[in-house]
């Protein structure tokens, strides 16, 4: 097995998997990259049992050449240091030792024997799901964070994806709040939970310029990028049905700017432990309050339309808010009460495709 690698692959290799190599994982051979090389490319896969990820690196001139076809298991601290040579690195693997060359330089590693390396799913051919790169990444940006991070409740610490011809459907929730996104739809009628790591995960590896295609099986989920796939498993067990929670009308509805609201969040949420602030509504603006035990703040927001009685009140947690407005991009948005301890919906203002965030108000102090 012998290869050459420009160093900006070794790089990206090694940034496309660093969540899959620096997991802890109960098999040793996962914290090494399985390296197969080809007539016409060369396979990097790393795994930590749940997530792999496969990465193709075409052959082209004066980015990569395949000298002889084989397969091996390349320890992650080799490629930490290859990737810190200049230019062509060769690569040659003989028996168990592997010899990195680049011009003056010789290094030498031992290697493991990819048999041993557990099996990753083949490239998937059927007909697949198709985001655009935008899509995606306002998929997962206006959902993800909430989903929950307690694993008291595994299913809500993923995305449920609900495919069918009358719209596609993208929701998660801990319990407290939700983020809903709605756009598209497919041929396929499909309601899968994928882990919300994995999706951003995907983003922070993706080229988004590229579109992503999503290929669900019964178990798993792989979504392709370019020359990149990921894999991971599905959620088991049943999503909740968040539809039911989500009022169709309101008695109270706000309309101010996102950037204001979110500003004045960000400082009141300074003054208090538990991120708690109070919202009152008047005839021409609204108060943010917010006390902690030695201090206390206000502030006064003029509201672009209200359409309620005075003297509305209400109280939530400051950092739920802004997680949903941090995840729109709208100059203006909607907010929906139904009282003081019912929840209350944040949407954008004229903009597609739809989206909400649902939050759970708390007792005022």
């Amino acid at each position: 097995m012998k290869f050459t690698v420009d160093q900006e692959v070794i790089k990206d290799v090694l940034k496309k998997m660093s969540k899959l190599l620096n997991g802890k994982s109960s098999i040793p051979i996962y914290s090494g990259v399985l390296v197969q090389t080809r007539e016409d490319c060369i396979l990097f896969t790393g795994s930590d049992g749940t997530e792999s990820m496969i990465h193709r690196v075409p052959v082209a001139d004066g980015i990569a050449g395949v000298d002889a076809v084989g397969s091996s298991v390349f320890l992650k601290d080799c490629l930490e240091v290859a990737k810190k040579l200049k230019g062509l690195i060769t690569f040659e693997v003989t028996n168990t030792s592997l010899m990195i060359t680049q011009d003056k330089t010789e290094l030498s590693y031992g290697v493991l024997e990819a048999s041993d390396y557990p099996k990753v799913a083949v490239e998937p051919n059927s007909e697949p799901i198709v985001f655009t790169g935008q899509e995606f990444k306002e998929l997962v940006n206006k959902t993800a964070f909430a989903a929950s991070t307690s694993e008291v409740r595994p299913i809500l610490t993923g995305i449920n994806m609900k495919f069918t011809p009358e719209g596609n459907v993208f929701v998660a929730t801990d319990s407290h709040r939700l983020g809903k996104m709605q756009f598209g739809e497919s041929k396929k009628e499909l309601n899968i939970t994928v882990p919300s790591g994995t999706l951003e995960y995907a983003l922070k590896s993706f080229d988004l310029s590229n579109e992503v295609l999503v290929f669900p099986s019964e178990l798993q989920i792989a979504f392709a990028n370019g020359n990149t796939i990921l894999y991971t498993r599905l959620i088991e067990g049943n999503f909740p049905d968040t539809s039911r929670l989500i009022p169709t009308q309101s008695e109270f509805s706000l309309v101010l700017s996102r950037q204001e609201l979110l500003d004045s969040l960000d400082l009141l949420a300074t003054m208090t432990k538990n991120s708690v602030v109070k919202l009152s509504a008047g005839t021409l603006f609204i108060k943010l309050s917010a006390k902690g035990d030695t201090s206390k703040g206000s502030k006064e927001i003029v509201f672009e339309s209200y359409d309620g009685e005075e003297g509305f009140d209400i109280a939530f947690s400051a950092k739920y808010v802004s997680d949903a407005l941090q995840a729109m991009t709208s100059s203006s948005i909607k907010i929906q009460f139904n009282g003081a301890m019912k929840p209350f919906v944040i949407e954008p203002v004229g903009e597609t495709p739809k989206e909400l965030q649902l939050i759970l108000p708390v007792r005022a102090a």
